[in-house]
């Protein structure tokens, strides 16, 4: 998954666009998305990117909310502020969701020794 389909992606979630996203075209999204993306990857404590090209290897739950993230942001450049609370909600959920992951389980039991 590139920068390119972070954006494509949210913008069809707003229902901004129809089938063919062209995001070059579709509300300057091709422009802001390198800073969206950018402002949302340390939230969800993943490393930013340097260009809408560059791959992104983050866990399933993490893209997921790098999308209603990145949903969120471009409702609020929009100025469409029911979307944007809307998908600000659901980033929320997601976010959560996505940095409440447990990688181990380690044994903090107190050893008991006699003597």
């Amino acid at each position: 998954m590139t920068g390119y389909d972070v954006i494509k992606r949210a913008i069809h979630l707003l229902g901004y666009s129809g089938e063919e996203v062209d995001t070059s075209e579709t509300h300057g999204a091709a422009e802001k998305g390198l800073e969206i993306i950018n402002q949302l990857l340390p939230d969800l404590n993943c490393n930013g990117i340097f260009s809408l090209l560059d791959s992104l290897e983050i866990p399933k739950a993490k893209e997921e909310a790098l999308f209603y993230g990145a949903a969120m942001l471009l409702a609020l450049i929009e100025g469409d502020a029911n979307k944007n609370q809307l998908f600000a909600e659901m980033y929320n959920a997601k976010r959560a969701t996505a940095l409440a992951e447990i990688s181990g389980v380690k044994d903090t039991l107190p050893k008991v020794t006699v003597g």
